[in-house]
C-alpha cells in the first residue's frame, strides 16, 4: 500500500494492525503517532524501543482480553527485521482479540544497505496481511507534501501564515518537516498573521555542518575551538541571529529530552522530537541533555535571551557572540 491508498482507507477505516516502512522515515513516525490514538488511550498503550523488542512480551500483551472492553495497543519501533512467525504470531493474538491493535514502525538501521532494507521489509510485508491490516511503503516527502504538513499544523494551533511562508520555513530547514514543525511551535502567541520578519527573527537554518560542529564543541566544553570556529563561520557570512537561533533550537530540544526522561523516566523521541531519528542519535540526545542540571539549563536560556535582546536592540554589536559564547562555556564548566 502506499501512502496515497492509506490516506483513502483512513477516510472510512482503521487498521488493526499497521506495518510502516520505507524512506518515508518522517512519515513512518507521523502516521503512527496519528493512528495510535484512536485505537486506545495512552495508559493502555505499550510502546517496546528497538532492543527492547522481545517476541513473548508483545505475544501476552495483545492475547489479552477484557470483559470491560478495554482497547490494548502495541507500538514497536525497531530497525532489525521481525520475524515472519513472530509477525504470523502477532497477528493470530489479534484475530482472537479484535480490541487490540499493533504498529510496528521498521526503520532502515544505519549499518545495512539500502538493498538489504529492502529485502528485509519486503519479507515482513509478504507476511503482513488479513482484515484491517495495512503494510504501507513510504517515501521522502516531496515540498508540497511538506507545506501540507505544515499548513494542517498551523490549522490546528491556530496560527495564521500564508503558504508561501510556510515553505520559506520548510527550505530553512532543509526540506526537514520535523524540524519545521517544531518551529512552528514559536508562533502560537503571535495574535495576527506571521510574516516573513516574524520567521527570519524566530527561526534559522540548522543544516549546517559547520553550525553542528559548534554546537557539538560547545557541548563538549571546548571553548577555545568553538570561539574560533565562531569567527570563522562569521566570515563566511552566517550572521549573528542565525547563529544564536541555532543554540536556541539546539538547547531547547535537549532541555524538553531532558525534561521528559525527569517526568517518564524513559525517552520517547516520537513525542519529545516529532519524529524518530536514528539509535544512535536518541542516544546522543539523551547523554547530551543529561549532562547539565536545571539550574544550568536556566542560565543557558537567560543567556540566549540577553544576547538577543542585544542584536534587537543594536548593543554591543561584534562582541556579542563572543561575550555570550565565553559565558556559556561558564555555565556549563
Amino acid at each position: 500500500m502506499t501512502k496515497k491508498n492509506l490516506d483513502q482507507y483512513l477516510k472510512t477505516s482503521l487498521p488493526q494492525a499497521s506495518l510502516f516502512y520505507g524512506d518515508g522515515e518522517f512519515w513512518i513516525g507521523y502516521y503512527s503517532k496519528l493512528i495510535a490514538p484512536k485505537l486506545a488511550q495512552r495508559e493502555d498503550t505499550s510502546v517496546f524501543y528497538y532492543g527492547d523488542y522481545n517476541f513473548l512480551a508483545v505475544y501476552e500483551l495483545l492475547n489479552q482480553s477484557s470483559l470491560f472492553g478495554d482497547q490494548i495497543l502495541a507500538i514497536i519501533k525497531v530497525d532489525k527485521k521481525i520475524s515472519k512467525k513472530d509477525i504470523q504470531g502477532l497477528l493470530e493474538a489479534l484475530s482472537r482479540n479484535p480490541n487490540n491493535s499493533l504498529i510496528i514502525e521498521f526503520y532502515r538501521n544505519e549499518k545495512k544497505s539500502a538493498s538489504e532494507y529492502s529485502r528485509d521489509f519486503k519479507e515482513m510485508a509478504s507476511v503482513f496481511k488479513g482484515d484491517r491490516v495495512v503494510e504501507v511503503r513510504f517515501y521522502e516527502p516531496n515540498a508540497n507534501e511538506g507545506v501540507g504538513v505544515l499548513a494542517h499544523r498551523a490549522s490546528e494551533l491556530g496560527i495564521q501564515i500564508h503558504p508561501r511562508l510556510l515553505s520559506s520555513l520548510l527550505e530553512l530547514q532543509n526540506g526537514d518537516i520535523a524540524i519545521a514543525l517544531q518551529e512552528l511551535e514559536k508562533f502560537t502567541l503571535y495574535p495576527r498573521e506571521i510574516t516573513e520578519k516574524d520567521i527570519n527573527f524566530l527561526c534559522s537554518a540548522l543544516g549546517s555542518v559547520e553550525i553542528e560542529d559548534l554546537l557539538e564543541k560547545i557541548i563538549k566544553r571546548k571553548g577555545a575551538e568553538a570561539i574560533k570556529l565562531y569567527a570563522q563561520l562569521e566570515e563566511e557570512g552566517v550572521t549573528e541571529m542565525e547563529l544564536l537561533g541555532a543554540l536556541e533550537n539546539y538547547f531547547y530540544r535537549l532541555f524538553l529530552v531532558f525534561v521528559y526522561m525527569r517526568a517518564f523516566g524513559r525517552f520517547d523521541a516520537t513525542e519529545v522530537l516529532g519524529y524518530t531519528p536514528p539509535p544512535f542519535v536518541q542516544t546522543n540526545l539523551i547523554q547530551e541533555a543529561q549532562s547539565m542540571r536545571e539550574k544550568q539549563y536556566k542560565k543557558v536560556f537567560e543567556t540566549l535571551i540577553e544576547w538577543r535582546e542585544k542584536i534587537f536592540f543594536g548593543k554591543g554589536k561584534e562582541s556579542n557572540g563572543i561575550y555570550a559564547l565565553n559565558k556559556l562555556q561558564g555555565i556549563l564548566r
